[in-house]
């Protein structure tokens, strides 16, 4: 039998620049906040959702609020775990200006929430935030504490970032990356664990770049390859100029991944 637990750890470590939280920073955490296209998304996402307001939601990884929000709008309570300190502070930021007071804030991983510290939740929901090395025992944690319906949002095939790192992190990094584990890995390991998720392509799901200074630009690439100082702007430039199109004096990024979303009815696994 293939351990799909082991592949994700595997694929897991070998692809990650940095043990650090990518989002611990403010400035990314502010960056990821103020673009609209990902607001406007998780507005989407949570209409489909449509959550009974007698319903309690639980989102792992919540970022500054992109579901939370909307579903709390909807739902009767919604309970966030979210690592990034600087994530919350836009969260909590964004619950004051729409006057919200049914959500509740865990400041953790969410390997390090224990099933006791949370009651059962109607809906649970990890978007976008499967940065775990166990994946099985972070899955199998969901699945004990929803009530209806479990969800996660994830990735097919190669990512921006990824494709990003592959043409530049030998140059700058001196050293190839490889890929994070994807959703057939997922679909596979809860399909051996007996829970067997519905699979669906987000095919509108689109995340373009736009930037009107190059600096701005730059600042992402750096972000991505986990870079500091200018040592490499020549080449960031360069690949910028070959990479991205510009039209009247704005630089933009074309978002080619594929976003998928997984979802199952919790149950009695083998795990």
């Amino acid at each position: 039998m293939i351990d799909w637990n082991a592949i994700w750890k595997k694929e897991f470590q070998a692809s990650r620049l940095s043990k650090e939280n990518y989002y611990d920073q403010e400035a990314r955490a502010k960056s990821y906040d103020a673009s609209e296209n990902i607001w406007r998304d998780g507005r989407k996402r949570a209409a489909e959702l449509n959550p009974d307001p007698s319903w309690s939601v639980l989102d792992i990884g919540s970022g500054p609020g992109t579901l939370a929000i909307p579903l709390a709008q909807k739902a009767k309570k919604v309970t966030v775990v979210e690592p990034s300190l600087a994530m919350i502070r836009c969260l909590k930021s964004h619950l004051a200006e729409d006057g919200l007071t049914n959500v509740a804030i865990i400041n953790s991983r969410w390997e390090d929430v224990s099933t006791e510290q949370l009651e059962a939740h109607d809906m649970v929901i990890a978007s976008y935030s499967l940065n775990f090395e166990n994946i099985q025992e972070a899955l199998l944690k969901m699945n004990r504490l929803a009530k209806r319906m479990v969800i996660l949002y994830w990735f097919a095939g190669i990512t921006n970032w990824e494709s990003i790192r592959l043409d530049l992190n030998p140059q700058v990094n001196g050293h190839h990356l490889a890929n994070s584990p994807k959703c057939n890995v997922l679909y596979n390991l809860l399909y051996d664990l007996g829970l067997y998720p519905d699979l669906e392509v987000q095919r509108a799901a689109s995340f373009p770049r736009e930037y009107s200074e190059i600096d701005d630009a730059l600042l992402y690439l750096k972000s991505t390859l986990n870079l500091s100082g200018d040592d490499h702007d020549d080449i960031l430039r360069r690949y910028i100029e070959d990479h991205w199109r510009q039209k009247d004096g704005r630089l933009f990024m074309n978002d080619k991944t594929t976003y998928v979303k997984l979802s199952w009815v919790p149950g009695e696994s083998k795990g």
